[in-house]
């Protein structure tokens, strides 16, 4: 069985080296971390640890609908104010959207697997809980199937890691829990603004200017600090 680059967000800096290079041949050390057989065993783990914290997650988001912002309105002096939202309404849609779709990622499965189909539900904790359990027991079969595959029509990813990814990212922001981001104050060696940060969880460090956007692993970053400590040294001794 060939082994293949891992799909997951932990290649992104030497897909994106790989990019540069067949764009304008600029050179790199990069190596990528590669799939078990398809995915690495970090990204495996975490897209386990990701699905395992949808339920708390998706309880978190729909709070918001009990204790939601004040309906907000529109309009201008001698107009009708007009409703523009409900309180809540946002974090129903959401929960809604990751409930549906965690119950398609499910009857996907068990279709693959020729497993019976799922059981009929109702109540949206039971529905969010039983589908979360099945989809834990047989990720790793799932992981292996759709090895970052897209939809040939819709062009969407249907790679569970990276749709398991999306949901979490979602519910984090939403309910403000998202990873921080690290400054590194260090100048970016592309561009030399101060503008090299890491979130929490990422395996790279990224430039967040967007005429630059270069990535660094943590060794390339470590060479680039020291490199820049000894320059300083040198010029502050002369």
């Amino acid at each position: 069985m060939s082994v293949t680059p891992c799909p997951g967000p932990c290649n992104n800096a030497w897909r994106k080296a790989e990019q540069q290079l067949a764009a304008d041949g600029t050179e790199h050390h990069l190596t990528p971390a590669w799939g078990q057989p398809i995915h690495c065993q970090y990204c495996t783990d975490r897209a386990h640890t990701q699905l395992g914290d949808l339920p708390e997650l998706v309880v978190a988001v729909r709070c918001e609908a009990v204790y939601g912002t004040a309906t907000k309105l529109t309009g201008t002096i001698g107009r009708t104010a007009t409703t523009q939202s409900f309180p809540g309404q946002a974090s129903r849609v959401l929960a809604e959207h990751i409930i549906t779709g965690l119950l398609g990622l499910e009857d996907v499965i068990r279709a693959g697997r020729r497993l019976p189909a799922r059981p009929a539900r109702g109540r949206e904790g039971h529905d969010l809980i039983a589908a979360v359990t099945f989809l834990r027991a047989h990720l790793d079969w799932a992981l292996d199937r759709y090895p970052g595959e897209t939809d040939p029509e819709t062009g969407e990813t249907m790679d569970p890691a990276a749709i398991i990814r999306g949901w979490h990212r979602g519910a984090e922001r939403f309910t403000r829990r998202d990873p921080r981001l690290e400054h590194r104050r260090v100048p970016c060696p592309r561009c030399e603004l101060l503008t090299l940060f890491r979130a929490e969880g990422d395996d790279y460090i990224g430039c967040r200017n967007i005429a630059c956007e270069v990535l660094l692993t943590p060794a390339e970053f470590e060479e680039h600090a020291e490199q820049l400590a000894r320059q300083y040294g040198l010029a502050k001794a002369a």
